[in-house]
């Protein structure tokens, strides 16, 4: 979502081929506004076209995606509903300058996009700065773990790949799908204890392991939100 509505803003791609590409397999998108934050019919769902042409109106600077956990919340500023509505789903689409944001609920096989009102978000990190944070993340917790003999966990049986939408370069796919693939995998460890480890070496990893998972997630966040791999992105 949030790499196709910057592709909206750039005139990348149609709003038709957006809406098609965002809902892939799944049923159906929707897009709900009941405070008509957005200006859409409040007592019903709109059709995700409609959603995003009317997105498309509200905001003309760009989008930035936020993977809000417990104790970071970036790049999340509020207010309370917005922030709670967030941190449950662990996933935002936020305007930069337009003071909405959406929230994705799924129903079924299907996807409700929730429109929030919104105070404008912190920038992110560049592409360069999050993709720098993430080797030195994932370098440092190598050595950890590599020291202590403990390993870090299997990897993840599910395959998923990043999707950006045109206007984005190589090297932020590239980023995009090894942050992705990196969070999943450090999600899967994390739900793993181990083995037969002290304590002390269970803490240990557990610490380096969520270091690296949240700078994937930033690492993420910034190659979605930055419309190309330079220091020009939709932060001005």
């Amino acid at each position: 979502m949030t790499t196709h509505l910057n592709a909206l803003i750039g005139n990348l791609i149609s709003v038709e081929a957006a809406a098609r590409t965002i809902v892939a397999d799944d049923v159906a998108h929707h897009v709900l506004d009941p405070d008509a934050v957005l200006g859409l019919d409040p007592l019903r769902a709109s059709e995700l076209e409609t959603g995003l042409a009317a997105l498309l109106a509200a905001e003309r600077e760009g989008w930035a995606l936020g993977l809000p956990v417990p104790g970071s919340l970036l790049p999340l500023r509020g207010p309370r509903e917005l922030n709670e509505a967030a941190l449950e789903i662990g996933q935002v689409v936020i305007a930069t300058t337009a003071e909405l944001a959406l929230v994705p609920y799924l129903v079924g096989r299907g996807v409700q996009w929730r429109v929030f009102s919104a105070r404008r978000p912190f920038a992110v990190a560049t592409p360069y700065e999050a993709e720098r944070a993430l080797n030195e993340a994932v370098l440092s917790a190598a050595r950890v773990l590599s020291d202590l003999d403990v390993a870090a966990g299997s990897r993840p049986r599910a395959s998923f790949e990043a999707r950006l939408a045109p206007g984005y370069g190589p090297r932020q796919l590239a980023t995009a799908d090894r942050a992705l693939r990196l969070l999943l995998a450090c999600d899967a460890a994390l739900a793993d204890d181990g083995g037969s480890i002290s304590s002390f070496e269970a803490g240990l990893r557990s610490r380096e392991l969520r270091r690296v998972r949240e700078a994937a997630s930033h690492a993420l966040c910034a190659a979605c939100s930055w419309v190309d791999a330079a220091d020009r992105g939709v932060w001005s």
